[in-house]
């Protein structure tokens, strides 16, 4: 069950959608959502150290007039959300709070059922335009799950699940069962790419699938199908699947992924996260 919903405001156009996806959980389950808003301190840090010679004469100065900036663009985000919430008429709570955004988010995670966040997150307040690893973070580190939007709203009415039955995924899928966001009526789709062509490998997907539907079955999903989809490119192959049966939702987890490459994702995550027009439900 979902009582305590945290939205993390930044200046892009996908908070505007996170709002209106937190306000419409709220009104389904009586619950509250709280809009937080993160004054980089460490960025405004960063950014007066990194100054000209001239400027180096007055860092304190500077450093407060970044931070009076910044405070003033977080207060605006807090004022234009609670005016969204109180016309709504759900219960709502505001916090401002500094210091590093992503550790912040996480810490009052903790306290809350759901994160929902904009994919492009842009939470150095006073450059709106630069943008952040926070969500990278998030995802990898938070403690419950996150619902990442995109530039639109639309009604969740088909999810479609990427199950390969690995931990990540399947910790993704339980939580969406006992936060049942959208309810048991919802149809769910199992979908699980093989890139194999035998026998054995195909009649492993199925397995996999068919345990995960028992397991939906067993909490009251009863809209519940299973496809194995065959190919290379599993973000490619799920994407071009998500269109097909028009879901509006995708149900995935994140996986590690190789310092190297700067991701802290999984690849097919990766591609799904940067491509798709629909909202993920996702955690680590």
């Amino acid at each position: 069950m979902i009582k305590r919903i945290l939205i993390a405001l930044d200046p892009d156009v996908d908070t505007q959608v996170a709002t209106i996806y937190g306000i419409q959980l709220a009104r389904n389950f009586d619950a509250t959502v709280t809009g937080l808003a993160v004054v980089d301190t460490e960025q405004v840090a960063a950014e007066v150290s990194g100054g000209s010679v001239g400027i180096m004469y007055y860092p304190e100065h500077l450093q407060k007039m970044v931070s009076e900036n910044t405070r003033k663009e977080a207060g605006k985000l807090l004022a234009a959300f609670e005016e969204t919430v109180s016309t709504a008429g759900v219960k709502h709570s505001e916090v401002m709070e500094e210091g590093v955004p992503y550790e912040r988010i996480i810490e009052d995670m903790k306290y809350h059922d759901l994160l929902i966040i904009g994919r492009d997150t842009h939470f150095f307040y006073s450059q709106p335009e630069k943008k952040t690893n926070t969500l990278s973070k998030i995802v990898k580190k938070g403690t419950v799950p996150s619902l990442v939007v995109m530039e639109s709203y639309r009604d969740i009415e088909r999810a479609l699940v990427a199950f390969d039955g690995e931990r990540s995924v399947a910790r993704t899928l339980q939580w969406f069962v006992q936060l049942q966001p959208y309810g048991n009526e919802l149809e769910m789709e199992l979908v699980h790419v093989n890139s194999g062509s035998s026998e054995r490998s195909r009649d492993e997907s199925n397995l996999v699938l068919r345990l995960a539907e028992d397991y939906l079955r067993g909490h009251g999903f009863k809209n519940v199908t299973k496809t194995v989809l065959e190919g290379d490119t599993p973000g490619e192959n799920l994407l071009a699947h998500q269109k097909k049966i028009s879901a509006d939702l995708l149900i995935l987890g994140a996986h590690s992924m190789s310092a190297l490459r700067r991701i802290a994702f999984g690849s097919t995550t990766h591609y799904l996260l940067t491509r798709s027009k629909v909202p993920l439900f996702m955690c680590h």
